[in-house]
């Protein structure tokens, strides 16, 4: 957020009382306070602060009075914000300057430059008094929403955080002065925003939206406090919270990438907690009604954080992790037909991604497209052979079609890679491998040494699997006997069952 710093608008200047006749012609309290505030100016020049302070609250006083009894002296009341303004009280300050203002414009406009002079050279002290300090506290820690990571940050971040503090309060006196004045609003909302707040940085932003419509610095301000605000709120894990944000935000950017990714988080993490809970009562059957809602709500607002993802994948094509999250979230909503097509997106973008093979295969083998799914997979292999999860999930499909035998194949594969340890010398291993007896003994002479060779155990039995990654095979022996091959190089033919 650029912070633009406005230069002093000078010393006020205007100690000359302005067209007012004898002082029997006035309101005494008025003339009174105007000769305190002149009076005051002057010993302020010397130095002499002590009567200097003394005047500037008798001037106060006496102006107060004035404005009760004289409402209509607009050159008095512009005395009066000057008094204010002196003695550090801002709010008054900016509301006496402004009545006199607009009452000068209507009786005296000549003298209209004369009131807003005075008002903003006290604005353009605060103003760049607060730019200042924003300044310095970037400088001391520029990433303020960084964790110190030793005691030299903690104390530059506190040093950061004081400063930050002090710009806001010399911004909030400035945007006192000038009440609504976008460039003030602008700059006060920046500290928050530095600060990580943007939920009160929005609310500054609104308000000065409110009343400055259209002004289009402050309508990007406020768009990046939404996302701060939205983003903020998903940190806390306030999910609900920053779904309603992050709507909010695409009411107003339709198109919005951080809106729309946003949400799509917001809605999978509500998801996957009502999902935990779900899962965390189902063992009492007191719960049923509660459990059975909970996976309602779960599948809700899982396809809707789908439809949040499909949206973002949309609108960022090159983003591959918004197709797989989107393909994971149709997945577990039960929508295993809108999940396709995205991991069919993801992998589009992302070639090979082994998570996004597996998942494919998993949502065509659920519709019963088994032969797309086994040739993914064996692609998959081919690509990565010693990938146990594309494995087993090969023999989960195998299953699902009726390829029993080629079901254990796979299943033989993924347990010895999954409970086992490869042996360091292969060759040697094959060669003193007692368990492999004879059987052994003939395959080294048909095939060779294997590249690989597992011992593992699975149901107190101990098996030895010799690996042919090259030849996309697999050797597994039990007991001196080889009871099974796997071959991973073809699919199994035959027919699927329906």
């Amino acid at each position: 957020m650029n912070l633009r710093r406005r230069a002093v608008v000078g010393t006020v200047l205007a100690f000359v009382v302005l067209g007012w006749g004898t002082a029997e012609a006035r309101n005494p309290h008025c003339a009174g306070g105007i000769q305190y505030v002149v009076g005051g100016l002057r010993d302020k020049e010397k130095g002499n602060l002590e009567d200097y302070q003394r005047e500037f609250q008798k001037a106060v006083q006496q102006l107060e009075q004035c404005s009760t009894e004289d409402p209509e002296d607009a050159e008095a009341m512009g005395y009066l914000g000057w008094a204010y303004a002196e003695i550090d009280s801002c709010g008054p300050a900016g509301i006496a300057f402004q009545k006199a203002i607009d009452k000068l414009k209507v009786k005296d406009p000549k003298k209209v430059e004369w009131a807003q002079n005075n008002r903003d050279s006290y604005w353009a002290g605060k103003f760049n008094d607060g730019i200042a300090k924003i300044n310095d506290a970037r400088a001391a820690y520029p990433d303020f929403g960084k964790k110190p990571e030793s005691e030299d940050d903690k104390k530059m971040r506190e040093e950061a955080r004081q400063k930050y503090e002090a710009a806001i309060v010399s911004l909030t006196k400035a945007s006192q002065l000038r009440p609504n004045h976008p460039q003030t609003l602008r700059n006060l909302g920046s500290v928050y925003m530095f600060m990580g707040d943007g939920r009160k940085a929005s609310e500054i932003y609104t308000a000065g939206l409110a009343a400055n419509p259209g002004d289009s610095l402050l309508t990007d301000a406020l768009r990046l406090a939404h996302a701060n605000g939205a983003s903020q709120l998903l940190e806390e894990k306030k999910y609900d919270e920053a779904a309603a944000a992050y709507q909010e935000m695409i009411k107003n950017e339709p198109n919005s990438l951080e809106a729309w990714s946003g949400l799509a988080d917001a809605r999978f993490q509500i998801a996957a907690n009502s999902s935990k809970l779900a899962s965390d009562l189902s063992s009492n059957p007191a719960k049923a009604d509660s459990v059975s809602l909970l996976k309602k709500n779960a599948t809700t607002y899982f396809k809707q954080a789908a439809d949040a993802y499909s949206k973002s994948f949309t609108l960022k094509s090159d983003n591959c992790d918004l197709a797989f999250n989107a393909a994971l979230s149709y997945q577990n909503a039960g929508d295993v037909a809108s999940s396709e097509p995205q991991w069919r997106n993801a992998l589009k973008c992302k070639p090979g991604d082994p998570e996004a093979i597996t998942s494919l295969a998993s949502v065509l083998a659920d519709q019963k497209k088994f032969d797309e799914a086994i040739t993914l997979l064996l692609d998959g292999l081919n690509a990565d052979p010693k990938n146990k999860v594309m494995h087993r999930q090969l023999g989960g499909v195998y299953t699902k079609a009726g390829f029993n035998s080629k079901a254990n194949e796979e299943l033989m594969i993924f347990l010895a890679m999954q409970n086992g340890q490869p042996a360091a010398d292969p060759a040697a291993a094959a060669k003193g491998s007692a368990p492999a007896g004879a059987a052994g003994v003939k395959a080294l002479a048909s095939n060779g040494s294997p590249e690989q060779v597992i011992s593992w155990e699975a149901s107190g039995e101990k098996y030895d699997s010799w690996f042919y990654w090259q030849k996309k095979q697999a050797l597994h022996f039990k007991g001196g006997l080889l009871i099974t091959t796997s071959d991973w190089s073809k699919g199994p033919g035959g027919t699927a069952k329906k």
